[in-house]
């Protein structure tokens, strides 16, 4: 699996995203560093993701005519 990614280097560290997670923005030294940031942000999402699907139900509810 492959997820894309946006970053740039902001002085000394290499920041970026997850493009599925643009408000979840981390840093690194180097740009493998970084990488292995975005990829604890995806699990954390995941888990997350997991989380909620286990509470959250959905239901339908007749309008009267």
């Amino acid at each position: 699996m492959e997820l894309e990614y946006t970053y740039w280097q902001d002085g000394e560290f290499f920041v970026g995203f997850l493009n599925d997670y643009p408000k979840d923005s981390t840093q690194g030294l180097s740009l493998s560093e970084l990488e292995e940031a975005l990829i604890e942000v995806y699990e954390i999402r995941q888990e997350e993701k997991e989380h909620l699907a286990a509470i959250r139900k959905t239901g339908r509810v007749r309008i009267p005519a």
